[in-house]
């Protein structure tokens, strides 16, 4: 790692502008396009930074309502023999040392990283200002390489503090010498007027974090789950509907920087994390303490018994009278359910196919439910199981699959929405952080293979005014995102 540390004492990664066609959020007639020079500087020197070096000089610019879209490319740089990426930035919202935001990530790639393995980094990254012909952006990054230095010269990622090796630079944009692009239009340009947008950070972590930063200036409290055991959590979107807390999620075993950065902007005072130990460890629980954030967690012994600790939470303060059981293992139904469980404020249940859960079983009979929704057909809840649970009526919402059984879901809480929620059925983390958000967006979330559009999902998105793609582009790619509501 020393060799390393020695090669890399200076690495900047290289910015390069998009020259391709980037992503559009608005109507190409409604936007001005420019073909901008572009630079990076050294942030505290009068020079450029080693990143200019393989700067494209090029960048993206699309303007409307007052604001700036500004695309870049990343790419790694090689430097004797070595790679190092890009994995994370952040613009300062008014000024070097002002607040810093993320940026969306629109495109990744696969690299040889720095212990010789293949990893998934940031290609194509936008960043929104809201206001025009800027000629100076101030960035935050966060290169790998530089990361590992900086933690003590780790030689692995698991050792690596994200974000520990972090440079200040800026992106010089000469609009002196810009040119405007013409449109030309395409046979499946956008021309229905209908708005698309993608919601995505340069991580799993990120794109919760800007989840929530999209629909929360603040928030008291905070739900935190596993990004990767989302078991725990599927139960938890009405409980963030009824504290108004967003979901973020994290490592096992440390916070990530996003997910930090993001707790810290909404000023929240209560953690609430969702499952034991296992998924969430103890020094999570700890990082937080030591934040002065008061953590409770909601955990049992399983997912079945996380979800009841949570449903009693929603109970407390939201709907008594009804109950939502789902597969626990299945999660796709789960998620898609969020829209439904946030409307009428009632808990979630987990349950096996074949058999009832012994601790779900005596909560619905403890409970006298007055209507029990199964979501899902008879090989996701089977038909003795929908008999066994304990409530005066009980109702099925399902499809022919799990896609299907989304749209079903989200006709059920809303049979005309304004605007709609898109995200990979597959990857579900982004449909995990999005549920929170459904009953104060009023907006659903249905689900995609990322390849095509369900058949029952096209006329349900042509009635909507906004779709919101949740996720990056390997989540739904930008062909996709055009064929919504189409």
């Amino acid at each position: 790692m020393k060799n390393m540390t020695k090669k890399f004492a200076t690495v900047m990664v290289a910015a390069t502008a998009v020259t391709a066609v980037a992503p559009t959020m608005v109507n190409a007639e409604e936007a001005i396009e420019y073909k901008v020079p572009i630079k990076m500087k050294h942030a505290h020197e009068d020079k450029d930074s080693m990143g200019n070096a393989a700067l494209d000089h090029v960048a993206k610019v699309v303007e409307k309502d007052g604001k700036a879209e500004i695309y870049i490319n990343m790419k790694g740089l090689s430097f004797m023999g070595l790679f190092g990426h890009l994995w994370g930035m952040n613009v300062y919202e008014a000024g070097l040392g002002t607040a810093k935001s993320p940026v969306s990530v629109e495109k990744t790639f696969n690299d040889k990283d720095l212990e010789g393995k293949t990893r998934e980094f940031p290609q194509t990254l936008k960043i929104v200002r809201n206001k025009t012909k800027e000629d100076k952006v101030y960035i935050n990054v966060e290169v790998d390489a530089m990361d590992a230095i900086a933690s003590g010269g780790a030689s692995t990622y698991a050792k690596t503090i994200k974000g520990k090796g972090a440079q200040d630079a800026i992106l010089m944009l000469d609009y002196s010498k810009a040119e405007k692009v013409t449109p030309d239009p395409k046979p499946d340009e956008n021309k229905d007027n209908k708005k698309r947008d993608r919601i995505a950070g340069i991580s799993r972590y990120a794109t919760a974090a800007k989840i929530s930063s999209t629909n929360y200036n603040k928030a008291d409290s905070v739900i935190l789950a596993n990004a990767y055991k989302d078991a725990d959590a599927l139960a938890a979107a009405p409980l963030a509907a009824s504290m108004s807390a967003p979901i973020l999620l994290t490592k096992g075993d440390a916070i990530p920087a996003e997910t930090m950065a993001e707790i810290t902007r909404l000023g929240a005072k209560k953690v609430y994390i969702a499952g034991g130990e296992g998924s969430v460890s103890a020094a999570v629980a700890d990082q937080l303490k030591k934040a002065g954030i008061e953590v409770v967690r909601l955990s049992g012994d399983n997912k079945y018994q996380t979800a009841i600790k949570i449903a009693d939470l929603v109970r407390a303060s939201g709907n008594k009278e009804e109950a939502i059981l789902v597969n626990g293992t299945k999660t796709a139904d789960a998620l898609s359910v969020s829209a439904f469980a946030t409307k009428i404020k009632a808990p979630v249940l987990l349950t096996g196919a074949a058999s009832l859960n012994k601790d779900v079983d005596a909560s619905l009979k403890a409970w006298n439910l007055k209507k029990l929704t199964v979501v899902g057909g008879v090989n996701s809840v089977s038909k003795a199981v929908e008999d066994a649970a304990k409530a005066e009526s009980k109702v099925r919402i399902s499809g022919d699959n799990k896609y299907a059984t989304s749209v079903a879901i989200a006709k059920h809480a809303y049979a005309n929405p304004k605007s709609v929620m898109v995200a990979n059925g597959v990857k579900t983390a982004d449909a995990l952080a999005a549920g929170a958000v459904t009953a104060k967006t009023m907006s659903p979330v249905v689900l995609v293979n990322g390849k095509t559009v369900a058949p029952e999902l096209k006329p349900y998105l042509a009635g909507t005014e906004k779709i919101s793609v949740v996720g990056g582009v390997d989540s739904i790619s930008d062909a996709l995102m055009n064929l919504l509501g189409k």
